[in-house]
């Protein structure tokens, strides 16, 4: 079975789950997935959709709330780390270019952000290459829609800094898992 776009969010938090309600409502080609346990139920999804021979093409949304170089699912915090010890295996569930884009606030920043990308890229996009990308600033959101910080609709961005792009990093992937550099984007 094959699906276009993923959605996995944390469902212990109430601004994920205040997020999510109706987020892709009416696309009949996204899968949403909640966590409420942790680390341990997000391996236990990616290990069922592997076995059951799912795969994704064109997107994945992890919402979450982040920190430099970590996405958490209630006290549960994956790095770099744990994305190469816990998830190798499962870059079958996405077999061509695929984006995978971390919703959480400044998961992507400084090094740790940059090495998070890495690995998360390395470990899923290995058989069909794509781009990894998360915020590098903290989030706040739209008054009367969304609770005000945590929400990663919209995010800071430094007015010396030109604003706009200078707010994620993205890096790309070959196929075979190797960073393409030249193609990334490191503000």
């Amino acid at each position: 079975m094959s699906l276009l776009k993923l959605y996995i969010y944390d469902k212990t938090d109430w601004q994920d789950r205040m997020q999510a309600a109706g987020r892709f409502s009416g696309d009949d080609d996204v899968m949403t997935i909640p966590i409420e346990s942790g680390l341990s139920e997000l391996k236990k999804q990616f290990q069922i959709l592997a076995h059951n021979g799912q795969v994704f093409f064109d997107r994945v949304v992890i919402q979450t709330h982040g920190s430099p170089g970590r996405v958490w699912f209630g006290d549960d915090g994956i790095s770099y780390k744990t994305w190469e010890s816990d998830f190798t295996g499962f870059d079958s569930i996405f077999p061509n270019f695929t984006r995978l884009y971390f919703d959480g606030c400044n998961v992507a920043e400084g090094g740790d952000g940059t090495e998070f990308l890495r690995a998360a890229g390395y470990v899923f996009l290995k058989r069909g290459g794509g781009d990894v990308f998360g915020w590098t600033t903290v989030g706040m959101a739209v008054p009367g829609h969304i609770p005000i910080f945590g929400g990663h609709t919209l995010h800071w961005s430094n007015p010396f800094s030109g604003g706009g792009s200078s707010t994620f990093k993205r890096l790309r992937f070959f196929r075979g898992g190797e960073t393409n550099w030249t193609d990334s984007y490191i503000p």
